[in-house]
């Protein structure tokens, strides 16, 4: 016999993951990964520290939703943008910018660095940023062979200017999310802009 109550129990679970998942981003740009406590999550939540331990039993769980969440919002809010851009270059101008960090802290850069630095201790995390990284890199391949194929663009190897392109957009947002930078998030995005030019431009 179906139970009835099972939907509204499962509506609420999904609320609670979900809260959790959101608390743990903020906590994590906030303080870091190393010095998240299961407390201050549940705390900021709003629930039961048994609450998190439920849903998820360590830490690189945790990190790994976060990450999740932020880059499946950004793909979803990337693709939403760029579908009503014509223009190639326009286009690619608009990722560079939704891609980049804004400014020093930037939180969902702050969640990259975490990622990368559990990275190379947990193959779990490792697994997850290669496939994270893999699909917002195939979003940019194909921005620019789209433009390939409108005679804007001019590269033999899209794939390679995609990466290209993407690691100096890494490089600069790196710098400019721990403060390091003298430039702005406008002067990081220009720069990218120029690197896709030289790339793309002949």
């Amino acid at each position: 016999m179906t139970d009835p109550a099972a939907p509204k129990r499962q509506a609420r679970g999904a609320e609670r993951e979900q809260q959790i998942v959101t608390a743990a981003a903020e906590l994590i740009a906030e303080r870091g990964l190393a010095n998240l406590r299961v407390t201050d999550v549940a705390d900021r939540a709003g629930l039961g520290a048994g609450h998190v331990s439920y849903y998820f039993r360590s830490k690189s769980m945790l990190l790994m939703r976060a990450i999740q969440q932020s880059e499946d919002a950004f793909i979803d809010r990337t693709e939403a943008t760029l579908a009503r851009i014509r223009d190639p270059w326009k286009r690619l101008a608009k990722f560079i910018e939704l891609s980049a960090a804004n400014g020093p802290r930037d939180p969902g850069w702050l969640l990259w660095f975490e990622v990368w630095s559990n990275a190379a201790q947990d193959e779990e995390v490792a697994a997850l940023h290669q496939h994270l990284d893999a699909r917002s890199r195939e979003l940019l391949a194909t921005i620019i062979r789209a433009g390939c194929s409108q005679g804007v663009f001019h590269t033999d190897d899209p794939d390679q200017a995609a990466t290209i392109l993407a690691a100096t957009i890494d490089g600069l947002s790196i710098q400019l999310t721990l403060g390091k930078s003298d430039r702005t998030a406008q002067q990081v995005n220009h720069l990218c802009l120029t690197t896709a030019h030289a790339l793309l431009d002949h």
